[in-house]
């Protein structure tokens, strides 16, 4: 997670840039193709593999997601006011197709075609533990992926960072990040302690977010902020690997794909209306203190630029460009207030996942491996890479 971050932050976040993923996707396919084993690869065939796949359900959620996260971007942006029939059709149909997703949910689940594997089983989100992890995980990536992208744009829009530099301040919180992925893995590795690890590394998460509030003023040292984002990283990797390890443990081995593709989606999910969130708190500041009738000079072309992406600013006269900057150090000082009631909320979040007599976590690993030694199921195999975790 800390390559791509920062290589697309680094590299400005263009557009052009999009096809530089498209090497490294194919590589990554073309690996696990190879690498798979071959008993695994010849068990099935292709048309019973294919038969088993929620494409309805796949498609559904693909919908309902992309035409919500669309809606609030781009009426948040001015692109379309929010009573235009694109962005009101828009959630409309986000919102028919989150229902007509649960209902199909519901009928794989207990209805008599046994035969589709449904994307996401509802029974999952029957237990306590596992939802409370997923809804811990979607507030996480609310945050985290938010401030992948604000901290370098705060950094160029007040400092004047190029995007190489103000990638480079990233890298305190990703590599705590990473580490805390590690050490979250090991904390349960005699005893499971993931409860605990979600509890510890949200409160993490909240104090690090805390105290970079504080960065809003513009004469704190940034020395300091990329310590409190640190901290913030490393709760962040706590969460993240208790989440999954939650997944395994709490999902039965027919579930075990969907759990945790369940948990990389909310993640993911949750950033993409995080910074649809934080669009429109700026552009609600920016409207309200330099819009039409403010008297700020700006004309219809250099505002709508600015709604798009803040950084337009950057291009602007010196006097109009200060002006939207300390616009934006007051948006910024919203959005960071934001996210640490964000934060705040996801440790009470993580108090669902405690356990009087939790599983172990070996045990479930064991559990898993054990339940696909004996079966032809299609879902792929992560014991081996929970089990990582734990070592």
């Amino acid at each position: 997670m800390v390559c791509p971050c920062w290589f697309y932050v680094a590299t400005g976040a263009r557009v052009y840039t999009v096809w530089r993923s498209v090497p490294c996707g194919l590589l990554a396919v073309a690996g696990i193709f190879t690498l798979w084993p071959d008993d695994q690869r010849t068990r099935y065939d292709t048309r019973t593999a294919l038969s088993k796949i929620d494409f309805i359900g796949n498609i559904l959620l693909v919908l309902a997601s992309i035409l919500l996260v669309f809606a609030i971007q781009e009426g948040a942006s001015f692109v379309w006011s929010w009573s235009s029939p694109a962005i009101v059709w828009s959630l409309v149909i986000s919102g028919i197709c989150w229902i007509l997703l649960g209902l199909w949910e519901s009928y794989l689940c207990y209805g008599v075609h046994q035969k589709i594997q449904p994307i996401f089983p509802l029974r999952l989100a029957k237990g306590r533990v596992y939802l409370s992890s997923l809804i811990v995980t979607f507030l996480t990536g609310f945050v985290y992926i938010s401030l992948v992208i604000k901290i370098p744009e705060r950094f160029q829009i007040n400092f004047g960072d190029n995007a190489l530099w103000a990638g480079i301040h990233l890298l305190p919180m990703l590599g705590a990040c990473a580490f805390g992925s590690f050490m979250g893995g090991g904390i349960s590795r005699k005893n499971n302690l993931t409860s605990q690890t979600l509890v510890i590394g949200s409160s993490l998460q909240t104090l690090g977010i805390g105290l970079a509030f504080g960065f809003t003023r513009s004469d704190i040292h940034v020395s300091l902020l990329l310590g409190f984002t640190a901290i913030y990283g490393f709760g962040v990797g706590l969460c993240f690997a208790a989440s999954t390890m939650i997944a395994a443990i709490e999902a039965r081995h027919g579930d075990l794909a969907a759990a945790q593709g369940a948990v990389a989606q909310a993640r993911v999910f949750g950033g993409a209306l995080g910074l649809a969130i934080c669009t429109v708190v700026f552009n609600q500041k920016l409207q309200k203190l330099l819009g039409p009738g403010s008297g700020a000079g700006f004309d219809d072309w250099d505002l709508g630029q600015i709604h798009r992406s803040p950084m337009a600013a950057l291009s602007l006269p010196p006097d109009l460009s200060q002006l939207v900057k300390s616009v934006y150090l007051e948006a910024f000082r919203d959005q960071m207030l934001t996210m640490t009631i964000i934060s705040a909320l996801a440790v009470l979040v993580g108090f669902g996942t405690y356990q009087s007599r939790p599983a172990h976590v070996i045990d479930a690993m064991a559990y898993h491996k054990e339940f696909a030694s004996r079966t032809n199921n299609t879902e792929l195999e992560s014991t081996s890479s929970i089990r990582s975790l734990v070592r």
